[in-house]
């Protein structure tokens, strides 16, 4: 059974790997000028997960379209299912971190209607 991939199915997993580096210099440059009011200790790193899905994406779509062997198709699978993996817990990480953000934003509004 043949496989139909073409090249510009690689087109959407590099489109998402370049949007993440640019949106990873955008969002460098935007903490440097905010340092004085940022805490540098906690960032979410949001930027990357773009790249993460897109480099997942390619790897399984380039081993299929470079037709490679049975046990090379092996390898990227666990490759691709460890970055997978990795992806998700930066996701659920990034989102617990925003949450956490939201809630101390939210809980020292309060305490300072009360406090006055």
């Amino acid at each position: 059974m043949q496989l139909t991939v073409h090249w510009w199915d690689l087109w959407t997993p590099v489109s998402m790997m370049v949007l993440s580096v640019v949106l990873s210099r955008v969002a460098r440059r935007w903490r440097r000028r905010r340092r004085p009011a940022a805490r540098w200790g906690s960032h979410t790193h949001w930027e990357w997960l773009p790249f993460m899905f897109g480099l997942v994406a390619a790897i399984v779509e380039l081993s299929r379209l470079l037709d490679v062997p049975d046990p090379w198709i092996t390898v990227s699978d666990v490759m691709a299912r460890a970055l997978a993996l990795t992806t998700v817990f930066m996701a659920v990480r990034a989102v617990f971190i925003m949450v956490m953000r939201g809630t101390r934003l939210l809980f020292r509004r309060r305490g300072a209607e009360h406090g006055s």
